[in-house]
């Protein structure tokens, strides 16, 4: 269920993304870099997609490279929680222009199954080390509330820098492959250190004329309907035995 809501989450933002322009285009990776968070739900897609397609050991000498990134302070709900509540908030920042370990030859190896906080990386201007993106404020709002969406629906599992998080989920039977490969299980601690736990959402980063711009785009994820289930029911945490007694 929780794969599904997902999948619905991206699909719609995708969708209401389109009316957005941007020069992005396949090779232009100087904004992919090692500065991505992830859920470990978007973690267990990576690795079942390096897993079923024989890319064990490539990631395996991905997840080797010395890491240039610090641990981030706050989660995005975390920073979030503080901000409502009118408290001094610090995500922490990090500039490292390391380019993304999973990037060969400037492309994506994972591209089907990437983060959204890459999917939602979007610019109007070709960035370099010296131009950084541009985009509409608007999107960067819809893209931070469904950053939140994402690590609401995977609450209490781990958050972190992709190469940490991934590294985190190597103790997982399933992704043994990926952990053999690898044959460093102090590498694998050490990333299990480093991640966070996602949290549920306080509430969202916007405004209400900005909530008015987004209802559609919230309105076309919470109402979709998984088997007996919309998405709002799952991100609420109803079952579907509690769903249809209510």
């Amino acid at each position: 269920m929780k794969k599904a809501a997902y999948q619905t989450i991206i699909a719609e933002f995708d969708q209401w993304g389109q009316q957005y322009d941007r020069v992005c285009s396949m090779g232009c990776s100087a904004c992919c870099t090692e500065n991505v968070t992830i859920t470990a739900l978007e973690g267990e897609r990576i690795l079942a997609y390096v897993i079923s397609r024989g890319l064990e050991q490539w990631l395996a000498d991905r997840l080797r490279l010395p890491a240039h990134v610090e641990r981030p302070r706050m989660t995005t709900n975390e920073f979030a929680h503080a901000c409502i509540n009118q408290r001094e908030a610090d995500a922490g920042t990090n500039e490292s222009l390391t380019t993304c370990p999973l990037l060969e030859d400037d492309v994506c190896r994972i591209y089907p199954v990437r983060p959204f906080a890459c999917r939602c990386f979007i610019s109007t201007v070709r960035c370099s080390a010296t131009q950084p993106a541009e985009v509409d404020a608007d999107y960067l709002t819809a893209g931070t509330a469904m950053l939140q969406l994402i690590e609401h629906l995977g609450q209490k599992e781990y958050w972190g820098n992709i190469v940490d998080v991934l590294l985190a989920l190597l103790d997982i039977s399933a992704y043994r492959p990926v952990a053999e490969a690898l044959a460093d299980p102090s590498r694998i601690m050490q990333g299990r250190l480093r991640t966070m736990t996602a949290r549920p959402l306080p509430g969202f980063l916007f405004t209400e004329a900005e909530e008015r711009e987004l209802r559609p785009l919230l309105q076309a994820i919470f109402t979709t309907r998984i088997g007996d289930l919309t998405v709002e029911d799952i991100l609420n945490g109803r079952t579907e035995a509690t769903a249809s007694s209510s």
